[in-house]
């Protein structure tokens, strides 16, 4: 109940577009979302994330701090920092479990949770690339999400051509202090190809 609960209220707050920055205990995650997705599409994903999130924080409490969770169509990109192997596959092994995850991008580093100066450091670099994305032709129609960590960029969603996704990466690494970008979307071309895929498919945990 409690799980259908915070769905609900999290659709009827997201909408369809929005920017915002999300703080879970020390970890963060700025999402940049321009949304042509389905409504239905929005929905599943809003709900793996916070079935995922529940699941988590039931294993180990420490995962509701430790870890970041993004969903784009299905698949789930997971960001933060633990200090043993074995909890990160637990991690990788929880979202599998989730119904509708077909992906699972494994992003977790091992290491010690980040101080806030790291943390703030990537809210200010965040603010920043917020901004330039936002002023910059050519980038305002795309479909994306933005996950921050440790100083790097990870890009999430549909980009409409190359060179739209050029720009983009361009704003991104020229920002200072990002390390490295890390491209984990699509093209809008590519749309009923990626629909047969993710039908067919459980792709391994990269």
């Amino acid at each position: 109940m409690r799980l259908w609960i915070c769905l609900i209220l999290a659709i009827c707050l997201s909408g369809c577009q929005y920017i915002t920055t999300v703080y879970n205990g020390v970890s963060r995650v700025t999402v940049i979302l321009l949304d042509d997705r389905s409504f239905s599409d929005d929905m599943t994903d809003t709900r793996i994330n916070i079935e995922l999130r529940d699941r988590l924080v039931r294993r180990d409490a420490k995962y509701g701090l430790d870890i970041e969770v993004t969903v784009f169509e299905g698949a789930v990109l997971l960001t933060g920092a633990l200090p043993d192997p074995a909890l990160i596959d637990e991690v990788c092994e929880t979202a599998w479990n989730v119904p509708d995850v077909y992906k699972v991008y494994n992003y977790i580093r091992l290491a010690p949770p980040p101080g806030l100066d790291v943390v703030n450091q990537d809210a200010a670099l965040s603010a920043k690339i917020r901004m330039e994305l936002t002023f910059t032709r050519g980038i305002s129609s795309s479909n994306y999400k933005l996950v921050m960590e440790n100083g790097v960029v990870y890009v999430m969603g549909i980009f409409q051509t190359s060179e739209e996704l050029a720009r983009a990466v361009s704003v991104i690494k020229n920002t200072p202090g990002v390390d490295d970008v890390v491209i984990l979307g699509r093209f809008k071309a590519d749309e009923k190809a990626h629909h047969r895929y993710r039908e067919s498919s459980k792709l391994p945990v990269e």
